[in-house]
């Protein structure tokens, strides 16, 4: 690569960051902020679960206008232990949920809800107490009747509606504008092995490339499960990770038109289950296995999945979520010691082989461009490595087959609950949350460049000077958006790997070249 070759790679890299903001700021706007729109107070969330707030027994709410329906803007609100759940009176739709262990609201202020029954005008709204939990139930004069049971602990609603009209369910809205879901991710309908999924921006926001002929994305085909990312983080300034979901589990497959899903009663009735929590697998597969899709663990998938079982296993020992990334790094370290150590060699052994390469460089340099006298001049030098027993290949190899962990380990650490808000020590408060005060990104940074600094290579000076520079700068400021556990992990793993370069330079030998 030379000089012209490594203007161009900055200058792209510059365009593909820019595009990156300006994409960002185009397609994930902040999220609103949520407005309190209830007609009465819902309760205050405590920085740690408490006790649900008491439920007056069968209470009852009567709107003016009879058969007319309740007045839009009144609301209902239940607590139980872990969620607070307000409705609108006159539909019967759930508008808000709010996760009561931190406040996390799940859907945006002007969310059109999910669950109203069509055409309802529910006049009333009360509430009734059992073993399994607390039903809040809305009816009219027409004989509509909408109910939900919210159990005590748990994220399982059970929904059942009669309708004389035969009116449906609407199960999930598509709005006619961004405005009602800004911020949420991903809408999705799942089977048994897989999940079809689109994001609310690609339905309702022009793509970018729409002057070519692209065209906007719609709903995935409806199924007998489907739901929605959920969770506004506060202050989010681009939320792109969502840990929560509202999903939806039916005896048939959901009806879907220009309106969004919804689900048609038999002989006037109908029964649904929603799941308003986590994305958390052991409450997702209580609810049902393929529910568990929604965890989002990238392209390697399956990798992720069993670098998240080793880092429970060590979470349950250590008890920190934090020092398990730390443990868990040292693991995977030593995992790939023998790869690591085989690429440095490597690279030591090019080292060696650098003047004669030049010689041969120079020898054909009196030819040019000559195509046929420099694949002649690739021939010699390859068949000098193979006298030598090298591969040059040797030092890229161990690089590739640490992709998949790296990549894998991204997945798992920017989308697993269990590190949302999961402190480590110091100003390391939420491991799922960039670090606030840039330190561990700046270590990151020059951790990098010491390892490069130290790794032999060769190549024009020029070029190994400036990259020297450039990929650390660009890794820092990559890193300084990402999670602060990735960060983490990141750095120690550099760390060993300097340590590592630093005993194989040490106790490294050159071998002659034979010619």
């Amino acid at each position: 690569m030379n000089n012209r070759n490594i203007l161009y790679f900055i200058i792209g890299s510059v365009i593909l960051l820019g595009a990156q903001f300006w994409l960002s700021s185009r397609y994930a706007q902040p999220a609103p902020k949520a407005v309190a729109t209830q007609a009465a107070p819902a309760t205050p969330a405590p920085k740690e679960a408490a006790a649900p707030a008491p439920v007056p027994q069968s209470p009852e709410v009567k709107a003016p206008g009879g058969t007319q329906g309740a007045d839009p803007a009144l609301r209902h609100t239940l607590s139980s232990e872990d969620l607070t759940l307000t409705w609108q009176v006159a539909t019967g739709a759930l508008k808000q949920v709010l996760w009561r262990a931190d406040g996390t609201t799940f859907f945006p202020s002007k969310f059109e809800g999910l669950g109203a029954l069509k055409g309802g005008g529910f006049e009333t709204v009360r509430e009734e107490r059992g073993d399994a939990g607390t039903a809040v139930i809305f009816e009219n004069a027409a004989g509509d009747r909408l109910s939900y049971l919210v159990p005590t602990r748990g994220h399982r609603l059970k929904v059942e509606a009669n309708s004389s009209r035969n009116a449906a369910l609407h199960l999930i809205s598509n709005p006619s504008t961004e405005e009602p879901v800004k911020g949420l991710g991903r809408v999705f309908t799942l089977t048994e092995k897989s999940v079809e999924a689109v994001t609310w921006s690609e339905m309702l926001s022009d793509p970018f490339f729409s002057f070519l002929g692209a065209k906007r994305k719609v709903l995935p085909p409806a199924a007998e499960r489907l739901g929605m990312d959920a969770g506004v983080d506060k202050d989010a300034t681009a939320q792109s990770n969502h840990y929560f979901a509202a999903l939806w589990k039916l005896p048939r497959p959901a009806g879907r038109d220009a309106s969004g899903y919804e689900l048609l009663p038999q002989n006037g009735h109908l029964e649904a289950a929603l799941y308003l929590g986590p994305k958390q697998a052991e409450p997702l597969l209580a609810f049902e296995k393929p529910f568990t899709e929604v965890i989002d663990y990238g392209f390697f998938g399956a990798v992720s999945h069993l670098l998240f079982w080793m880092l429970k296993k060590i979470h349950a020992v250590v008890g920190n979520w934090g020092w398990a990334i730390v443990i868990f790094t040292l693991i995977i370290r030593i995992a790939t010691w023998t790869l690591n150590t085989k690429q440095t060699i490597s690279m030591l052994r090019m080292k060696d082989f650098e003047p004669h390469q030049k010689a041969l460089q120079a020898k054909y340099e009196k030819f040019g461009g000559d195509m046929t006298k420099k694949a002649e001049m690739q021939k010699e030098l390859m068949a000098l490595y193979k006298k030598n027993g090298h591969n040059p290949m040797g030092g890229c190899l161990p690089m590739l087959l640490q992709m998949p962990i790296f990549l894998a380990l991204w997945s798992m650490l920017n989308n697993v609950f269990e590190l949302r808000h999961a402190p480590f020590f110091g100003w390391i408060t939420d491991l799922s949350a960039r670090d606030p005060l840039f330190i561990y990104p700046v270590l990151m940074g020059a951790s990098m460049f010491a390892q490069q600094y130290m790794t032999p290579a060769v190549g024009d000076p020029a070029q190994r000077k400036m990259m020297l520079v450039l990929m650390p700068a660009m890794m820092t400021f990559m890193f300084a958006q990402s999670p602060a556990g990735l960060t983490i992990y990141y750095f120690l793993f550099n760390m060993i790997g300097l340590a590592q370069t630093w005993w194989i330079m040490r106790s490294y030998k050159p071998e002659p070249i034979v010619l």
